[in-house]
């Protein structure tokens, strides 16, 4: 049996100790979760930003877990934890995060490209605006701003991001959402804001 990392037994304090907060929630992900601390890590330094990975277990059976132990020495930044069950690792996640943002990202997208996310923190960082969302990809957002739309979320997959933007837009944050089509559009949510913000179809960036 996989040995397990039990870290984070308490909610951790609302200040901040880093600039990023990583939330990869995991299944039965042993040939990609490695490969995916590991580049994010990597990618995180190169940006010159503080940060935490916080690896959320939802319930794996294989050796994820194993996996991330023999990484420890080589990214100290990682965390790993258990969530209740499948979906609720970003929830998880978001209540021990220690980052300024929120960064959400799944090993089978983290260990390809995350291009783009380097300048999502920096944005968000200097103040343009909440929250950014790529579909498909990943999420960033403030932590402090957005803390109550992880709250009890449950979410899996690929649509994990459209229904994090969702629910970040209907608590009245500025989010910018990167559709497959290359679209990026900042709104607040208003009556109807969020079916329109996702019946967009162009491939023209804003």
């Amino acid at each position: 049996m996989a040995a397990r990392l039990l870290l984070f037994p308490l909610p951790m304090p609302d200040s901040p100790r880093f600039d990023v907060s990583v939330i990869m929630p995991f299944g039965d992900d042993e040939e990609l979760v490695g490969i995916a601390v590991r580049r994010t890590a990597e990618h995180l330094r190169s940006l010159k930003v503080a940060f935490e990975i916080l690896a959320i277990d939802e319930d794996s059976g294989d050796n994820s877990h194993a996996v991330l132990a023999l990484l420890r020495a080589e990214v100290p930044e990682l965390r790993v934890t258990h969530a209740s069950g499948r979906g609720r690792g970003v929830d998880v996640g978001a209540a021990r995060a220690q980052g300024t943002l929120l960064a959400v990202a799944t090993p089978d997208v983290a260990s390809a490209v995350l291009d783009g996310i380097g300048d999502a923190c920096r944005r968000l960082l200097q103040g343009e605006g909440d929250a950014e969302v790529a579909l498909g990809r990943y999420t960033v957002a403030h932590r402090m701003r957005s803390l109550i739309a992880f709250r009890g979320a449950r979410l899996f997959g690929a649509a994990m991001h459209r229904r994090l933007a969702k629910r970040l837009q209907v608590r009245h944050l500025a989010v910018r959402v990167t559709g497959p089509t290359g679209v990026a559009v900042t709104t607040r949510a208003r009556p109807g804001a969020v079916a329109r913000l996702f019946s967009v179809r162009t491939n023209r960036v804003a």
